[in-house]
């Protein structure tokens, strides 16, 4: 019984070692989003700040920009508007679709179009469209698309007339 209980405790040995070696041989490929800050002001009279978003991965990144306004800051739950929905908006970041190759960074435009009577809270989301194929048991559909998405954020303050 003790040589059974030594051989099973090797093999688990045996199988962890080769996880672990299999782990660290292995490379993933991925494109990885940095953002130059997490936060900007805008005030009036001044020039917008710059808004870098990078691409510090190794494989391209294909990204959705999209723009809120907060309709309640400091509150919670957080609620937003997309920037179709507000009647006048006083700031435009474009592009809302970027494609970044490996070590590429790209500068969002800031367009300020007029300054609010009260301060404005926006949310600028970049979101990577990352394809993972899901092989399915089923011979005859194959693999199935499926769309991941994780947002990385930045929060624009844009100080209105009464610099609240």
């Amino acid at each position: 019984m003790p040589a059974a209980r030594a051989f099973a405790a090797g093999a688990r040995r045996c199988a962890a070692g080769v996880l672990i070696a299999a782990y660290c041989t292995s490379s993933v490929a991925a494109g990885m989003l940095k953002l130059s800050r997490p936060e900007l002001t805008l005030e009036a009279g001044k020039p917008p700040g710059e808004l870098w978003v990078e691409n510090v991965g190794d494989t391209p990144l294909y990204l959705t920009v999209s723009q809120e306004l907060v309709t309640n800051p400091g509150q919670m739950p957080e609620q937003r508007a997309p920037i179709d929905d507000v009647p006048h908006p006083g700031l435009l970041v474009t592009p809302n679709r970027l494609s970044l190759a490996p070590g590429q960074k790209y500068r969002m435009t800031l367009k300020v179009f007029a300054v609010p009577e009260e301060t404005q809270v926006w949310r600028v989301t970049f979101r990577p469209n990352e394809l993972i194929r899901v092989e399915g048991r089923d011979a005859e559909r194959g693999p199935a698309p499926l769309f991941v998405s994780v947002g990385y954020g930045a929060v624009i303050y844009h100080l209105g007339r009464d610099k609240r």
